[in-house]
């Protein structure tokens, strides 16, 4: 009995940390480039199986916009209102817009990273909280005169954040998994595949 209402308990607290999604919205803001919204909806259809649709364009909401070190929308407000507005038709939406994001970054204790100058206000390419029910992508701190390598470093930041809503921690098993912690660095996501190890995809399936 006891082992019983302990692997209740274990598979519990597993399931927690997942949510099963069949369909997955991609919420363009302001002018964004409709091929980009093409491949990104078309990569998530391929690697993740499920439906996307595409919602028509919005504006981004002023009430996350902030212009401490420069202008700017914080992510975690957006990602807020990205859930709240979510048509219930889906289980997930992801934000794409050209304009920065950012967030406050913190330690394992919750207290903002040193220096508060510098994390208060972080910039960032894209946020997910896991699990969770939306996200959002920026393409204004991965542009590249390259068009393929921009475009590449979207589509696995893309991957990335909506694997964070499946439930994905970061990952530290494949070296090459899409959801290695960029740990602040373009580097990082150039030198990931756009694909999970299989470790993260067991995880999921």
């Amino acid at each position: 009995m006891i082992k019983l209402l302990w692997f209740a308990l274990c598979f519990c607290l597993l399931s927690c940390n997942q949510i099963q999604v069949n369909k997955i919205a991609i919420q363009p803001y302001g002018n964004f480039n409709s091929a980009i919204v093409d491949t990104v909806k078309s990569t998530l259809e391929q690697v993740y199986g499920v439906e996307v649709v595409v919602l028509a364009p919005s504006d981004l909401p002023q009430s996350a916009f902030i212009n401490i070190k420069s202008p700017r929308y914080r992510a975690d407000s957006l990602i807020q209102i990205l859930r709240r507005e979510k048509p219930d038709s889906v289980d997930c939406v992801i934000g794409l817009t050209n304009l920065d994001i950012s967030t406050t970054k913190t330690d394992q204790w919750g207290n903002i990273k040193e220096p508060e100058s510098k994390y208060g206000d972080w910039g960032v390419f894209g946020l997910g909280y896991r699990p969770g029910a939306s996200c959002v992508v920026s393409t204004h701190r991965i542009q590249n005169s390259d068009y393929k390598l921009f475009i590449s470093r979207f589509k696995k930041i893309c991957m990335h954040e909506i694997g964070h809503n499946l439930g994905l921690k970061h990952c530290t098993d494949g070296k090459t998994c899409v959801m290695r912690d960029a740990a602040e660095k373009i580097s990082t996501v150039d030198g990931v595949e756009l694909e999970l190890c299989e470790t993260c995809w067991a995880r999921i399936n």
